[in-house]
């Protein structure tokens, strides 16, 4: 009998699993939405529910407990500042699974697990820098060809 057990341990050990959940959620607040398994959004969604529920509130003490599960100050001050704004309306039910189909691999469920208002999520200005510049990069490797029609008209 499972008396008193809570979560799911994703064949992982303690350590591997509290990185998976932080690196989520993580993921989660940046951009708005992670596209992962049934699984594993199953087992974030409750902890993310907490954190908003925390931020809501806004305390010393709650920005500490964040900090635990998230340990990016940038992100956390993220979480802070939106939560209030985003879901002042709502005492819960702040995320939701949109069912994606099955992983090609291994046939289980993929689901994007995303915020429920419809607002933009915005990144940290370092990693919207990295991701400019790994465009730019790209774009310089490879010159674009003229056609012949092109020169013509």
């Amino acid at each position: 009998m499972n008396h008193n057990v809570f979560g799911k341990k994703l064949s992982r050990t303690k350590n591997q699993r509290q990185q998976l959940f932080s690196n989520l959620v993580r993921s989660l607040i940046l951009y708005g939405k992670v596209v992962t398994s049934k699984a594993k959004a199953k087992a974030i969604q409750p902890l993310m529910e907490k954190m908003v529920t925390r931020a809501k509130k806004g305390t010393d003490a709650d920005r500490r407990l964040i900090l635990k599960v998230v340990p990016h100050k940038d992100v956390v001050n993220q979480l802070m500042d939106d939560a209030k704004d985003r879901f002042s309306q709502r005492t819960s039910g702040f995320t939701r699974m949109i069912k994606i189909g099955n992983i090609r691999s291994d046939g289980s469920e993929e689901v994007m697990l995303s915020f429920v208002d419809e607002a933009i999520v915005r990144a940290p200005v370092e990693y919207v820098k990295k991701e400019i510049e790994s465009v730019e990069t790209k774009e310089t490797k490879k010159p674009v060809k003229k056609t012949k029609k092109a020169e013509k008209s």
